[in-house]
């Protein structure tokens, strides 16, 4: 069995979940933490500076090569935590009316996966464990890793460049470094305890002309959306339902059990919804 993972969201939002059989899914750029995609780069020129065995011709291409690999592909990010009762996350994410919706890892996985190559078959979708940075771009596990992948190649020199089958192998670590990009945040988000699936597409694909935007704070975000034929063959998988802390009707928990029965979640029970253990007031 795979382990269970909680995505955060508002009243509203868990009822079009539920009724129309659909995630929003945001596009990396326009999440919460602006370094989002940034700390990377720092990361590396990081490596750079620390490894000056390596030709400045070799770490032009690497630092060139992984700007263009973030420049061409979209990531689009459905956030999840571990924590199935977090007050930081009641309080951003859902507030007043605040669920969140517990599922296993391996059975959302597989459903995106399914939908989204049908829909692409170059489409991929990855699930990450997102490492926290601290306001030095610091991470002990991040920078290990870094190493791990390019000090294989701290000797090459301009002629490997023109070797295409060392030229591979260094263009999969750089994708392997641009994919490590959408995993990373400030650690003044550490207390979400984030995992990630991410969707990564070709900006010129066929995904990218049905992004969506919704309106947040004024700001326009594009988003795509699983599942937007509300096709019953890609039911979500939900198991389990939290309620916050901050609901105080008594209906709540049943009116959500109605709501699931009177749709496609016919074997949910009340066992399955269950309301949140921190003694808040308000």
């Amino acid at each position: 069995m795979s382990k269970f993972l909680y995505h955060y969201t508002g009243a509203f939002a868990l009822k079009n979940i539920i009724q129309t059989n659909s995630f929003w899914i945001t596009k990396s750029e326009y999440l919460n933490d602006a370094t989002e995609q940034v700390v990377i780069m720092r990361l590396l020129r990081h490596f750079n500076k620390s490894n000056y065995k390596m030709s400045n011709e070799i770490q032009d291409f690497i630092t060139k090569e992984l700007e263009k690999y973030l420049n061409e592909y979209n990531y689009y990010i459905l956030s999840f935590s571990e924590s199935d009762d977090s007050l930081p996350l009641w309080n951003y994410y859902a507030e007043n009316d605040g669920y969140n919706i517990g599922m296993q890892l391996d059975d959302v996985l597989g459903l995106m996966e399914s939908y989204f190559k049908a829909f692409d078959e170059e489409i991929q979708v990855i699930n990450t464990k997102v490492e926290y940075v601290d306001e030095g771009n610091t991470n002990e596990k991040l920078s290990m890793k870094i190493n791990e992948l390019l000090l294989p190649f701290i000797h090459f020199t301009v002629e490997d460049l023109d070797n295409s089958s060392k030229i591979e192998k260094l263009e999969e670590v750089i994708l392997e470094l641009a994919n490590m990009s959408f995993s990373i945040k400030n650690s003044a988000y550490s207390s979400e305890k984030e995992e990630r699936i991410v969707i990564i597409s070709k900006k010129d694909s066929d995904l990218t002309a049905q992004e969506e935007f919704r309106v947040f704070r004024g700001a326009f975000i594009p988003y795509i959306v699983f599942n937007k034929e509300s096709n019953p063959e890609y039911l979500i998988p939900i198991k389990k339902i939290k309620i916050s802390p901050y609901q105080t009707l008594d209906v709540t928990k049943s009116s959500i059990l109605y709501m699931l029965n009177h749709g496609r979640y016919k074997d949910m029970n009340e066992e399955d919804i269950t309301i949140s253990l921190i003694p808040s007031r308000y």
